[in-house]
């Protein structure tokens, strides 16, 4: 069973621009088990970004100063 510490390294390693084979070899789990953590932190990026509500203030006309 892998802790949240150690998705957290992982997720971590893969920011720093680590390969998945290199993060798998220093943490010794599977190359499957690291590109799965990798894919649900990318995925989760996409679904946090879209469920976000636009602020009004994007959503209303310009104002100018006269």
């Amino acid at each position: 069973m892998i802790t949240l510490d150690q998705k957290q390294k992982i997720i971590k390693m893969y920011m720093e621009g680590k390969s998945k084979r290199g993060i798998a070899k220093i943490t010794k789990k599977s190359r499957n088990t690291v590109a799965k953590y990798i894919r649900e932190f990318e995925e989760s990026k996409l679904e946090d970004v879209r469920k976000l509500p636009i602020p009004e203030s994007v959503m209303s006309p310009p104002t100018y100063k006269k």
